[in-house]
Protein backbone atom coordinates (compact mmCIF):
# COMPACT_ATOMS: atom_id res chain seq x y z
CA UNK A 1 0.00 0.00 0.00
CA UNK A 2 1.19 3.46 -0.93
CA UNK A 3 1.05 6.28 1.46
CA UNK A 4 0.44 9.53 0.00
CA UNK A 5 2.55 12.14 0.65
CA UNK A 6 2.08 14.62 3.83
CA UNK A 7 3.58 18.21 4.02
CA UNK A 8 4.76 17.06 7.61
CA UNK A 9 5.96 13.64 6.47
CA UNK A 10 7.90 15.20 3.28
CA UNK A 11 9.24 17.57 6.35
CA UNK A 12 10.38 14.90 8.46
CA UNK A 13 12.07 13.13 5.81
CA UNK A 14 14.16 16.17 4.24
CA UNK A 15 15.32 17.10 7.64
CA UNK A 16 16.28 13.27 7.94
CA UNK A 17 18.09 13.71 4.88
CA UNK A 18 19.43 17.00 5.55
CA UNK A 19 20.79 15.58 9.04
CA UNK A 20 22.66 12.30 7.36
CA UNK A 21 24.51 14.12 4.54
CA UNK A 22 25.54 16.58 7.43
CA UNK A 23 27.06 13.94 9.81
CA UNK A 24 28.66 11.90 6.80
CA UNK A 25 30.43 15.28 5.47
CA UNK A 26 31.11 16.62 8.80
CA UNK A 27 33.08 13.25 9.14
CA UNK A 28 34.95 13.03 6.37
CA UNK A 29 35.83 16.28 5.94
CA UNK A 30 37.36 16.49 9.59
CA UNK A 31 38.98 13.34 9.25
CA UNK A 32 40.39 14.14 5.99
CA UNK A 33 41.74 17.99 6.86
CA UNK A 34 42.89 16.05 10.11
CA UNK A 35 45.42 13.97 8.45
CA UNK A 36 46.01 16.30 5.50
CA UNK A 37 47.14 19.05 7.40
CA UNK A 38 48.48 16.88 10.32
CA UNK A 39 51.32 15.65 7.30
CA UNK A 40 52.08 19.36 6.28
CA UNK A 41 51.58 21.88 9.29
CA UNK A 42 50.72 19.74 12.60
CA UNK A 43 50.34 22.91 14.83
CA UNK A 44 46.83 23.58 12.70
CA UNK A 45 45.77 20.88 11.99
CA UNK A 46 42.51 20.95 14.19
CA UNK A 47 41.77 23.96 13.00
CA UNK A 48 42.31 22.64 9.04
CA UNK A 49 39.78 19.68 10.35
CA UNK A 50 37.55 22.75 11.37
CA UNK A 51 38.02 24.56 8.23
CA UNK A 52 37.73 22.04 5.90
CA UNK A 53 34.57 20.54 7.86
CA UNK A 54 33.19 23.71 7.85
CA UNK A 55 33.49 23.99 4.32
CA UNK A 56 31.98 20.80 3.62
CA UNK A 57 28.76 22.28 5.16
CA UNK A 58 28.61 25.54 3.70
CA UNK A 59 28.84 23.43 0.01
CA UNK A 60 26.28 21.10 1.21
CA UNK A 61 22.53 21.71 -0.03
CA UNK A 62 19.47 19.54 -0.53
CA UNK A 63 20.22 18.70 -3.77
CA UNK A 64 23.32 17.74 -6.50
CA UNK A 65 22.97 20.80 -8.27
CA UNK A 66 22.44 23.30 -5.88
CA UNK A 67 25.66 21.44 -4.25
CA UNK A 68 27.76 21.92 -7.26
CA UNK A 69 27.25 25.45 -7.51
CA UNK A 70 27.31 25.98 -3.91
CA UNK A 71 30.94 24.27 -3.86
CA UNK A 72 32.03 26.28 -6.46
CA UNK A 73 31.13 29.59 -4.96
CA UNK A 74 33.11 28.36 -1.86
CA UNK A 75 35.98 27.21 -3.62
CA UNK A 76 36.19 30.45 -5.69
CA UNK A 77 35.52 32.95 -2.47
CA UNK A 78 38.10 30.71 -0.93
CA UNK A 79 40.61 31.22 -3.40
CA UNK A 80 39.97 34.59 -3.63
CA UNK A 81 40.68 35.50 0.11
CA UNK A 82 43.59 33.12 0.42
CA UNK A 83 44.98 35.15 -2.39
CA UNK A 84 44.21 38.61 -0.87
CA UNK A 85 44.81 38.08 2.95
CA UNK A 86 48.55 36.54 1.60
CA UNK A 87 49.42 39.37 -0.54
CA UNK A 88 47.91 41.35 2.78
CA UNK A 89 50.09 39.40 5.38
CA UNK A 90 53.18 39.33 2.81
CA UNK A 91 53.12 42.91 2.65
CA UNK A 92 52.30 44.52 5.80
CA UNK A 93 51.75 43.70 9.52
CA UNK A 94 48.96 42.83 10.97
CA UNK A 95 46.61 45.87 11.90
CA UNK A 96 42.61 45.74 12.70
CA UNK A 97 42.38 48.59 9.72
CA UNK A 98 44.50 45.86 7.68
CA UNK A 99 41.99 43.31 8.47
CA UNK A 100 38.79 45.45 7.83
CA UNK A 101 40.27 46.61 4.33
CA UNK A 102 41.27 43.67 3.11
CA UNK A 103 38.58 41.93 3.72
CA UNK A 104 36.34 44.52 1.91
CA UNK A 105 38.40 44.33 -0.66
CA UNK A 106 37.64 40.71 -1.24
CA UNK A 107 33.73 41.38 -0.83
CA UNK A 108 34.43 44.35 -3.42
CA UNK A 109 36.23 41.56 -5.56
CA UNK A 110 33.11 39.80 -5.21
CA UNK A 111 30.25 42.46 -5.84
CA UNK A 112 32.33 43.58 -9.15
CA UNK A 113 32.25 40.00 -10.60
CA UNK A 114 28.42 39.54 -9.77
CA UNK A 115 29.78 36.84 -7.01
CA UNK A 116 28.03 38.36 -4.24
CA UNK A 117 28.17 35.25 -2.01
CA UNK A 118 31.60 34.69 -3.38
CA UNK A 119 32.75 38.10 -2.25
CA UNK A 120 31.15 37.31 0.98
CA UNK A 121 33.05 33.80 1.29
CA UNK A 122 36.09 35.63 0.62
CA UNK A 123 36.19 38.56 2.89
CA UNK A 124 35.41 35.62 5.66
CA UNK A 125 38.80 33.77 4.31
CA UNK A 126 40.42 36.73 4.42
CA UNK A 127 39.39 37.29 8.17
CA UNK A 128 39.89 33.15 8.93
CA UNK A 129 43.54 33.62 7.95
CA UNK A 130 44.62 37.02 9.14
CA UNK A 131 43.76 35.67 12.64
CA UNK A 132 45.05 32.27 12.20
CA UNK A 133 48.32 34.01 11.61
CA UNK A 134 48.03 36.04 14.00
CA UNK A 135 47.78 33.13 16.35
CA UNK A 136 50.06 31.18 14.68
CA UNK A 137 53.54 33.46 13.19
CA UNK A 138 55.43 30.54 12.71
CA UNK A 139 53.06 29.49 9.75
CA UNK A 140 54.37 32.39 6.72
CA UNK A 141 51.07 33.80 5.38
CA UNK A 142 51.39 31.74 1.88
CA UNK A 143 51.59 28.75 3.25
CA UNK A 144 48.89 29.35 5.65
CA UNK A 145 46.61 30.85 2.89
CA UNK A 146 47.22 27.70 0.51
CA UNK A 147 46.31 25.04 3.23
CA UNK A 148 43.21 26.72 4.23
CA UNK A 149 42.65 27.05 0.00
CA UNK A 150 43.70 23.13 -0.38
CA UNK A 151 41.04 22.77 3.10
CA UNK A 152 38.16 24.37 1.83
CA UNK A 153 38.43 22.39 -1.89
CA UNK A 154 38.55 19.23 0.24
CA UNK A 155 35.59 20.06 2.20
CA UNK A 156 33.81 21.25 -0.93
CA UNK A 157 34.79 18.02 -2.52
CA UNK A 158 33.54 15.92 0.40
CA UNK A 159 30.02 17.48 0.13
CA UNK A 160 29.88 16.93 -3.53
CA UNK A 161 30.77 13.64 -3.21
CA UNK A 162 28.08 12.92 -0.59
CA UNK A 163 26.06 14.57 -3.15
CA UNK A 164 26.67 12.38 -5.69
CA UNK A 165 26.05 9.42 -3.74
CA UNK A 166 23.03 10.60 -2.28
CA UNK A 167 21.24 11.51 -5.66
CA UNK A 168 22.41 8.48 -7.50
CA UNK A 169 21.22 6.04 -3.98
CA UNK A 170 18.00 8.17 -4.02
CA UNK A 171 17.60 7.47 -7.84
CA UNK A 172 17.93 3.77 -7.59
CA UNK A 173 15.26 3.57 -4.71
CA UNK A 174 12.88 5.44 -6.38
CA UNK A 175 13.23 2.98 -9.66
CA UNK A 176 12.97 0.39 -7.16
CA UNK A 177 10.02 1.42 -5.52
CA UNK A 178 8.06 2.43 -8.95
CA UNK A 179 8.71 -0.89 -9.59
CA UNK A 180 6.74 -2.74 -6.80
Amino acid sequence: MIRALTLDSFRRSLALSRAVKAVIVVLLSYCGGLYFTGLIHPDSALFGAMWAAVSGLASLQDDLPGTRTAAILRVWGTLVGAVIAAAYLTAFPFSTIGLALAAGLAAGIGALLKMTDGGRLSAITVTVITILTVINPDLHPVSNASLRFLESCLGSAMALGVALIWAGVTALWLRRKERR
